[in-house]
């Protein structure tokens, strides 16, 4: 069921209960978001989606996290004014120091009108530019394989594999964990025939139509024993799999 509510004087309307940060993402708005994927729960890490919000018949509109607050009936949203920015800008300085070179807080920083970080560097952190958004560990999570692991609390907490091991024995080298880090602090090298990411090398499985490396074996056996897509698909790359789904698309002459 849909509600109604107001995005910066805009009215939307959005299902019930889908986040916040969505539902603006959706109708074209603009909130900063580091630790947020749309297929992955949220747990409000980066704290950089602030926005305001007020409920129907309350006073004071009160400042909270848009990637885990769900959307309801005449919600009424503001999602820049100065107070947001001041406590994001905060918030950003508060990541900086774990990510000092990372583009996309760079990004951040500029829109902010943040110049100049106000913490030193961390050094010695276990993953260099890793901002503990958790992103890999969820996104691991939730394609089945708990390769990852979030460790410890505090300034002792860090990202990788599980019971103190520095190698991530579960990991299939699907890559995904590479592909959602904000930061891009997560190293996977690929050579003509091997991957090496979370201390493991695995070897690399050939598209069989265009012979491109496209995944590891142990991903596509994987999927094939899952059955995530259909058998004679996992022997092909996403480009050769898009091609044969426009082919059946295409009209018969």
């Amino acid at each position: 069921m849909d509600v109604r509510l107001t995005i910066d004087g805009h009215e939307a309307k959005a299902p019930k209960d889908m986040s916040l940060l969505d539902v603006v993402r959706r109708v074209g708005g603009e909130i900063p978001a580091l630790c947020h994927h749309e297929g992955i729960a949220p747990i409000a890490a980066c704290r950089l989606c602030l926005v305001e919000v007020r409920r129907p018949g309350r006073g004071e509109a009160v400042l909270t996290t848009s990637c885990d607050y769900p959307v309801s009936e005449g919600l009424e949203v503001v999602t820049a004014s100065p107070r947001i920015r001041r406590h994001r800008a905060m918030n950003l300085q508060l990541l900086l120091p774990y990510a000092p070179d990372a583009p996309a807080l760079h990004e951040i920083a500029e829109s902010l009108g943040v110049t100049a970080p106000l913490f030193a560097p961390v050094t010695g952190a276990p993953l260099p530019g890793c901002i503990l958004c958790e992103l890999c560990v969820r996104v691991c999570a939730a394609l089945g394989y708990h390769a990852l692991a979030a460790i410890g609390r505090g300034d002792h907490k860090r990202v990788g594999p599980p019971f103190g091991r520095s190698v991530a024995t579960a990991c299939v080298g699907c890559g995904a964990c590479h592909e959602v880090c904000p930061t891009g602090c997560i190293a996977m090298e690929d050579t003509a025939t091997t991957r090496r990411i979370w201390g493991r090398e695995l070897e690399l499985f050939t598209c069989r139509r265009c012979g491109k490396p496209f995944t590891t074996v142990a991903h596509r056996t994987v999927m094939v024993a899952r059955g995530d897509i259909p058998a004679e698909s996992c022997d092909l790359c996403e480009t050769c799999r898009s091609r044969d789904y426009a082919r059946r698309l295409a009209p018969v002459r």
